[in-house]
């Protein structure tokens, strides 16, 4: 029989999961939005000339355990300086592996930095956000 702890433990990392999920299908989703003139998508690079449709999906699911992470240490934790710190951290650890998969092309940066913080806010609400 599970404990109270345990319980809760897998509730923060299926929430982490689904979170995760949502962050990285919003990403694909936006990557495959078509048209979208002077941007890349199902059509081409756009005025992009180092972006590539397929560049950018790898850089989404890439993302996808820094958007875990995130979730994670942010479970029902209180906005103060320690969560801060661990949250930029976790996004640098989650940039440098986005420019791994990608070579260094920036995709996903200021995604990083927006979605990151949406999925750390809705995790601290323990997804009720």
């Amino acid at each position: 029989m599970a404990t109270q702890a345990q319980r809760l433990s897998r509730h923060a990392d299926t929430l982490a999961s689904a979170l995760a999920e949502q962050a990285t299908a919003a990403l694909l989703a936006e990557a495959r939005l078509t048209p979208k003139p002077g941007l890349v998508d199902g059509r081409g690079s756009g005025a992009h000339q180092d972006l590539t449709l397929a560049l950018m999906e790898r850089s989404a699911r890439a993302l996808q355990p820094t958007f875990h992470a995130l979730a994670l240490h942010s479970w029902r934790r209180p906005a103060d300086v320690a969560l801060r710190q661990q949250v930029g951290e976790l996004g640098r650890s989650g940039e440098a592996q986005m420019m791994a998969a990608t070579q260094g092309v920036n995709t996903h940066r200021g995604a990083i930095w927006a979605l990151g913080l949406l999925v750390s806010g809705a995790a601290m609400l323990d997804g009720k956000a």
